[in-house]
C-alpha cells in the first residue's frame, strides 16, 4: 500500500510539472510582464489582449488545480511544496482576484489555501532548521 502511495504522489507530481513546463511561457509572463494593482486595472490593461488573459488563466488555473490536490491529499504537501512554490504568483493574482470574486465569490479559492498551506508549511520548515542548528 506504501509503495502504491508513493507512486502516486510521483505520479502526480510529474504530471503537474508537464503542466507547468507547457505553460512557461505563461508563468513568464505572469511573473515578469503582469502589473495591475486591482482588477479593474487588470481588465483595462489585459482586456484587450487575449495573451494576457489567458497567460493570467493559465497560472491562475494550475495552482488552482494544485490546491485541489493538495487539500484532498492526492499529493503530499511536502513534496509537492517542495518542487512548486505558489506564494510570488498570489501576490500579484491576489489584488486581481479580490476584484473578481464580486462575480465570483469563489474564484480560485483553493490558489489561495494552497498559498496559505505554503506559507505555514515555510515557516515551519524553517523552524525545524534552527532547531537542528
Amino acid at each position: 500500500m506504501k509503495n502504491n502511495l508513493k507512486s502516486n504522489n510521483t505520479d502526480t507530481l510529474l504530471n503537474l510539472y508537464e503542466i507547468y513546463d507547457k505553460h512557461r511561457d505563461a508563468i513568464l509572463w505572469f511573473l515578469e510582464e503582469l502589473n495591475a494593482n486591482n482588477y479593474e486595472e487588470y481588465l483595462e490593461k489585459y482586456s484587450g489582449t487575449s495573451s494576457g488573459r489567458s497567460e493570467f488563466i493559465a497560472v491562475c488555473g494550475f495552482f488552482e488545480l494544485s490546491g485541489v490536490l493538495v487539500s484532498y491529499g492526492l499529493i503530499d504537501q511536502n513534496l509537492y511544496f517542495d518542487m512548486f512554490n505558489p506564494t510570488p504568483f498570489w501576490e500579484k493574482a491576489k489584488p486581481i482576484v479580490e476584484g473578481m470574486r464580486n462575480k465570483r465569490p469563489h474564484i480560485y479559492e483553493n490558489f489561495e489555501l494552497l498559498n496559505n498551506k505554503r506559507v505555514s508549511w515555510t515557516k515551519k520548515r524553517n523552524r525545524r532548521s534552527k532547531d537542528k542548528l
